[in-house]
């Protein structure tokens, strides 16, 4: 696709928010997109998929986003990509506003400032 032909920022910043913006509140219909893009060596690209991750699922509440979106917040090499991933949660469980602390207490502490910033947010 072209977000992966062009070497504009820019671009391929837009065409990740995008999709964002094109798979909310598809859910399961967005899944293989959403893993396409994180399986991507770019990490704009991924940092679009923790967004698509967060408003395909936005309010839902899902296990398996939040499960993703956790793994991403602790594994991935992009401090932006992991940001993206903390803030990500917030979306998805917005329904259920208690969950999101048990869920960030543990990344409050991360040495990465990050992590801890998105945490905050969230």
């Amino acid at each position: 696709n072209y977000a992966r032909e062009t070497q504009h920022e820019k671009i391929i910043r837009g065409i990740a928010m995008g999709m964002a913006l094109i798979n909310y509140g598809q859910e399961e219909n967005a899944d293989a997109a959403i893993e396409e893009m994180k399986g991507d060596r770019d990490p704009i690209l991924r940092y679009g998929a923790q967004y698509s991750l967060a408003l395909a699922y936005c309010g839902t509440g899902s296990n398996k986003a939040v499960r993703s979106l956790l793994h991403t917040a602790v594994s991935d090499v992009s401090d932006d990509v992991r940001m993206a991933a903390v803030i990500s949660l917030a979306f998805v469980l917005f329904k259920t506003p208690e969950r999101v602390p048990e869920l960030v207490k543990l990344l409050l502490e991360s040495f990465n400032a990050h992590v801890r910033y998105a945490s905050c947010m969230a």
